[in-house]
């Protein structure tokens, strides 16, 4: 049995998306990679991940319009975004949408530390109940709402 934490990274770079890897293989993740909303989107659909970790600036489809998708099909799997351009008002939409971090790319060598605290954190959350109630997966639909 796999203990590792499964994370999807996505970002549309490749030499970005290879040096992230690497790194979190190194401290101990499980990685799937991405290159493209589009392509991460399908990997989503047939796969169960404890936290995606996506750039927010991408050609076609940015994290934003992501993540608004997954969570339209209720999926509530724990994000972190990162970017080398993004201000507080970006932030601020993304964890609107439940983002739990948007992390500048010049802070990326603390990524693992933020991935384990995101998945310690939403652990919590789960372990408050075990099945959810109709009200609970109400309560997070408002939560995670896809309206701007």
């Amino acid at each position: 049995m796999n203990n590792k934490p499964h994370v999807l990274l996505i970002d549309d770079e490749p030499d970005i998306l290879e040096v992230m890897s690497m790194m979190l293989k190194r401290d101990g993740f499980e990685v799937s990679a991405a290159a493209s909303g589009e392509e991460a989107l399908g990997i989503l659909s047939s796969n169960v991940f404890d936290i995606v970790v996506c750039d927010y600036m991408m050609p076609k489809m940015d994290g934003i319009t992501m993540l608004k998708k997954v969570r339209a099909n209720k999926d509530y799997t724990p994000y972190i975004f990162f970017s080398g351009n993004a201000d507080d008002s970006h932030g601020t939409k993304m964890v609107g949408l439940g983002a739990y971090e948007l992390l500048p790319k010049t802070q990326i060598k603390n990524l693992s530390e933020v991935i384990k605290k995101t998945i310690q954190h939403n652990e919590g959350i789960k372990n408050l109940g075990e099945q959810p109630s109709e009200q609970s997966e109400e309560f997070l639909s408002l939560l995670f709402s896809t309206k701007t």
